[in-house]
């Protein structure tokens, strides 16, 4: 899901580079210049993360877990269709201003098969994709929701004591509309985006000027979290495909 994305534009047949992809940002964080995400290495699962004075001084992701059980769709039994699951644990600790804030995260998934078609059951029995809890210098709770009705789409809470942000991801690219996977991810407090974390390429994120060192801290933690998210459905999918091609 993260990874670097470039369109060619059609229009400049003269331009001989590709332009890079970005997260199109809320007009709310417009004028705020987002911190780099600093990662050793691509895409490695415990690869240390870093963005302005906050990093992770411990990442652990633990072993994706896939299930899949076939049971009879018909009377007869002669047509079955199977049950998969996925899940994968993980744990992070970001260093902020006053202390360690640990996460413990949680990313699963279920879906039922037949033959080339697949239906996400997790999203229409509201299996949470990611559940986060957070304790240390900070306690709270994430958790992000499958939106049945719009595919790709996730959406979600964040408490942190009587702080209640709101969490969506984003399809937005900047200068088109984007291939339709998720992006990055948006934090909303009532109608305002306070701050935006995008998940493609190396990463950025993005906090309001207006937010508290406390806020900036808890901010901090979630985008470590998304940052280290992988989509379980999408792990669903892979698993799938490299089933029916061996």
């Amino acid at each position: 899901m993260s990874r670097p994305l470039c369109f060619c534009l059609a229009i400049l047949p003269l331009l001989s580079a590709c332009q890079l992809a970005r997260m199109q940002v809320s007009p709310d964080l417009r004028s705020v210049q987002p911190f780099a995400v600093d990662r050793a290495l691509w895409r490695k699962p415990n690869d240390p993360l870093s963005f302005g004075s906050w990093r992770t001084s411990h990442i652990d992701v633990g072993w994706g877990k896939f299930r899949s059980r076939s049971t009879p769709a018909t009377v007869t039994g002669k047509t079955t269709i199977d049950l998969q699951s996925f899940q994968r644990p993980y744990r992070l600790d970001v260093e902020a201003s006053d202390g360690v804030i640990s996460a413990e995260c949680v990313a699963r998934a279920e879906a039922v098969a037949y033959k080339d078609w697949s239906l996400d059951s997790g999203a229409l029995q509201g299996i949470p994709p990611l559940r986060c809890s957070y304790y240390g210098a900070a306690e709270g709770e994430m958790e992000l929701l499958e939106m049945p009705t719009i595919a790709g789409s996730e959406a979600g809470n964040i408490e942190f004591g009587v702080t209640r942000w709101h969490v969506q991801s984003v399809n937005r690219i900047e200068g088109g509309h984007g291939p339709g996977d998720t992006v990055g991810y948006e934090i909303r407090r009532d109608n305002e985006v306070i701050a935006a974390v995008e998940i493609m390429n190396r990463g950025r994120v993005w906090m309001s000027p207006d937010l508290t060192t406390m806020e900036q801290d808890r901010v901090a933690s979630v985008a470590m979290a998304l940052l280290v998210y992988e989509a379980p459905q999408s792990e669903i999918e892979r698993i799938r495909l490299e089933t029916d091609r061996d």
